[in-house]
């Protein structure tokens, strides 16, 4: 589960009650605003809208807050386009009284506050729906009829002090004019002696053009009641009692009901705690060979997940909402649960948990904390991206039940990209693409006419780039289509010694990933950081954009070009020279791993000025260079073409060097040695084998002064895409890899996950360690072979040797190992009538030798190819037989 970063709405508050999510508009393209308010108490409730300050900007920004209405006692609270006039509405309840025990019998009054159109506006008109005492929840949609907008009110109880009458269920269906006053809101009762105590409502809204249905969390557990148009009357199903009533508690069944969607079915699982402002979390599960989104018709089985202790005095506990949504995007909806608090206030009883499904059918859900901070109610939306699910929260802080020390509104912002300070940079931390289903983008600097932006992009999506933006690919692979049709293709390196263009020309506004995602750092243009060319550094300030959902030690950071003679690894280098540094940003991977992906500095230099000759001696990493503005106009990469000891870097002798000019917005390639396996080659040391080389940028302008500015990018070691494996390519998939001759499978030893753990053969048992995932390389035509259960890869040690043995490694791959395969058609298993006759064979070899898979006394071995003595295998995915 990602992280949630808190971000203040609105702190010290008086009290606080109820949270939504609300689209001013109905066309879904802006993020919605928050709509706030407490009960009030002694005060007339203020209920507050607070504008959403993100779509026009990331930068920090409070929530500009707009008073819709001062109400008495106001509770529960819906929206929906009354008028049709694309704006939405606000549907109310309020005059409920101090509490169950002391209502307002008179009261319960259901308003409607007019959208004016314009979301700085205040005072919303109120018009009246109905009424009924100890108006509760209040929902909006289509129950018993299509054409006009319904209003469905739910009453707690009858009358004060009641816990045991029966409430009725009502529904109001709007006239046909809802802004003239004399027209009124017809009224049914649709349940009049059904239901006590409903504490929480979910709407189930039709996909098919129907009708929609409701869920009831009461004393009478979890209900489903529905219109049914054939037979012209309600309709009701008890899907589960909840918890039992015990002696003296007036309060059993449940208090909050929320349906969760599971992959294709809308209806996986109900959510709900038990009672009313209850202790405990349960679930309800169908059958398995239930129909998807069905409800009425289906058994549902109950499963209590967690029990937050005993009950107080009142018989209540710390739970008040529930709700469901899919918000880390694997396609099934998580439970969060809303504890307001105890006397004495605990952690676990105090905040958002978040319940995630795992084994649905046994009812096994994992439980995680997202928030510490005291929540009545979970309002969740896109409030800051179309990518990614943020929540908001309020304090509950109600005199007579439980009173927040701290009342607050809290959007707790989705984070699957996570930074902190390390002295005068910044460690990014991002999720490995292929573990999440979700975009995430932080803007972090903006310089030289371009904002920088690290961007995560899961599997096979499609990512939307705004026109002239560039990327540089820092892990993964990306493809667009251009304007011209011809396919482009981006990964970490492009061909050595080579340059190619950072610029998205794509078509359709788009690039897509394939099967391993994609980490970039996207470069959009910018109006506020100046335009090039630059004459002076002083054009070139860098503004700090990181947003404000990160800590506010980020946030006021500042990030200067030094001159680099005053930086101290300088060492009296560089005097007097035009050449200044930026840096920098450090990005890792945010597992158990925490390893390396990439670090980012930029610098610029002026005319003439070199940035010196070196050949990274001591430093272990592959470097790549972008460029932003070539102010100098023939700016760009320089490196020796004679070994490094014939090569004087301080006094360059003509015919020893080569050089390639990097363009605005162009990258250049590898410049580093490698070895025949495409990996680079090491020194003695450890370190990458280099040429010496350098950016130097152009000597002569149109002006007396020029900037270039380009970002370093240091990776570790990584394949050189100029390498070019042999053999096709198989789709990326799991597969089983099955000897052709004996039909036994290759395995990692017991699945031992540590490093030099034999790959061995045996029968097929349907093990884990038997299945590989088996992964092309971005930008060559070589694999990665990757055991499941042990996650190591098939290696060997480099050099490779005939009859060498394969090894399980889950080390870097330049640790004298190699890891690299091309896989070569031989054809298909015609012989074996049990199989599928397209089903082809292949030889695995190692790249850049003729050494291929082979099997010695139930060892995987290397030997030398040939179709006579070395056995070919089938990659079989599983709904294949052995």
């Amino acid at each position: 589960m990602q992280s949630f970063q808190p971000l203040a709405i609105q702190t010290s508050r008086g009290d606080g009650y109820f949270i939504e999510a609300f689209p001013f508009k109905t066309d879904n393209e802006s993020p919605p605003h928050v709509i706030a308010y407490g009960l009030g108490g002694s005060q007339v409730s203020v209920v507050s809208m607070f504008l959403n300050p993100f779509p026009n900007s990331t930068d920090s920004k409070d929530w500009e807050q707009v008073d819709l209405a001062r109400l008495r006692y106001p509770v529960g609270m819906t929206y929906a386009d009354i008028t049709g006039n694309g704006f939405n509405d606000v549907i109310i309840t309020d005059e409920y009284g101090p509490s169950m025990d002391d209502l307002w019998m008179d009261g319960g009054r259901i308003v409607w506050l007019q959208n004016p159109g314009n979301s700085k506006t205040g005072n919303w008109r109120q018009r009246f729906i109905g009424r009924s005492p100890s108006m509760h929840r209040v929902k909006a949609g289509h129950f018993t009829t299509r054409d006009r907008v319904q209003v469905a009110g739910f009453p707690i109880i009858v009358r004060a002090g009641d816990r045991t009458s029966p409430a009725p269920v009502v529904i109001y269906t709007a006239p046909e004019d809802p802004e003239n006053d004399n027209q009124v809101w017809d009224e049914e009762i649709a349940f009049p002696d059904s239901f006590r105590l409903v504490h929480d409502v979910d709407i189930i809204r039709s996909i098919d053009g129907g009708l929609d249905q409701i869920l009831l969390a009461g004393r009478e557990g979890i209900s489903l009641i529905w219109y049914d148009e054939g037979a012209k009357m309600w309709k009701s199903r008890n899907l589960g009692s909840g918890t039992v009533p015990s002696p003296g508690n007036p309060y059993w069944g449940a208090g909050c009901v929320a349906l969760g969607g599971v992959k294709l079915d809308s209806s996986g699982y109900i959510g709900t705690a038990e009672g009313f402002h209850g202790n405990r979390v349960s679930v309800y599960v169908k059958e398995k060979n239930a129909r998807p989104g069905e409800i009425a018709k289906a058994n549902w089985t109950r499963h209590v997940l967690h029990d937050f202790g005993p009950l107080n005095s009142r018989h209540e506990g710390y739970i008040h909402h529930v709700i469901c949504a899919d918000i880390d995007g694997d396609g099934d909806d998580e439970l969060l649960v809303a504890c307001m608090g105890s006397n004495p206030p605990t952690w676990e009883r105090t905040g958002v948990w978040c319940y995630k499904p795992v084994d649905l059918p046994s009812g096994k859900f994992s439980r995680f904390k997202l928030s510490d901070a005291s929540a009545a109610r979970i309002a969740v939306g896109h409030f800051r991206s179309k990518n990614l699910l943020d929540f908001a929260t309020i304090s509950y802080s109600v005199p007579g039940y439980f009173e927040s020390p701290s009342p607050s509104v809290i959007l707790h912002a989705s984070s699957l990209i996570t930074a902190t300070r390390l002295n005068d940079e910044v460690t990014f931390r991002v999720p490995r693409p292929s573990d999440t289903r979700l975009v995430d983008e932080v803007a972090f600097l903006d310089v030289a006419s371009r904002k920088l932006s690290l961007v995560v992009v899961p599997p096979f999506t499609q990512y939307g780039t705004s026109e002239g933006a560039g990327l540089k690919i820092l892990a993964g692979r990306v493809f667009w289509t251009d304007k011209n049709e011809a396919q482009q293709e981006r990964t970490q390196a492009t061909n050595t010694f080579g340059v190619i263009s950072t610029i998205v020309d794509a078509k359709d506004g788009y690039i897509l990933t394939q099967s391993e995602g994609a980490v970039l750092l996207l470069m959009t243009k910018s109006e506020t950081s100046g335009r090039p060319p630059y004459s002076d550094m002083n054009q070139l300030e860098a503004r700090n954009i990181i947003p404000a959902h990160f800590s506010s030690t980020l946030q006021h950071m500042e990030f200067p070009w030094v001159k680099v003679e005053h930086r101290p690894w300088a060492n009296g280098r560089f005097k007097d020279l035009e050449f200044y540094n930026l840096t920098g940003f450090h990005v890792r991977y945010a597992d158990d791993s925490d390893s390396l992906l990439c670090h980012m500095q930029l610098w610029t230099a002026g005319v003439g000025v070199s940035a010196g000759f070196h050949n990274h001696t001591g430093e272990v990493f592959c470097e790549i260079h972008a460029c932003i503005v070539n102010g100098t106009g023939q700016g760009g990469m320089h490196w020796a073409t004679v070994p490094d000891g014939d090569f004087n870097p301080s006094k360059p002798q003509n015919g020893t060097s080569s050089s390639v000019v990097v363009p605005d917005m162009y990258e250049h390639g590898p410049l580093w040695r490698t070895r025949k396996d495409g990996l680079p080659s090491l020194r003695d040391n450890g370190t990458v084998d280099y040429p010496w080389h350098a950016w130097i940028a152009g000597g002569k302008s149109s002006s007396p002064q020029a900037f270039d500015v380009w970002v370093a990018f240091e990776f570790p070691p990584l394949l050189s895409r100029s390498f070019q494996g042999e053999g096709v390519r198989p789709r990326d998939g799991v597969y089983r890899l099955v000897n052709t001759s004996t039909d036994i499978v290759a395995t990692v030893k017991d699945g031992d996950s540590t490093d030099g753990t034999p790959i061995v053969t045996q029968r097929s048992n349907g093990q884990p360690e038997e299945m590989w995932r088996v992964n092309l390389v971005p930008g060559t035509n070589l694999f990665t072979i990757t055991n499941l259960a042990s996650s190591s890869k098939a290696s060997v040690a480099w050099p490779p040797v005939a009859n060498q043995a394969l090894v399980g490694s889950r080390s870097a791959t330049v640790l004298n190992t190699t890891s690299m395969w091309t896989i070569v058609s031989t054809g298909s298993d015609a012989t074996r009538a049990y199989l599928p006759a397209y089903l082809p064979t292949y030889s695995i070899r190692l790249v850049g030798t003729n050494l291929a898979w082979a099997i010695n006394n139930n060892r995987v071995v290397l030997m030398e190819d040939s179709n006579d003595c070395v056995p070919h295998w089938r990659l079989v995915e599983n709904h294949f037989e052995l």
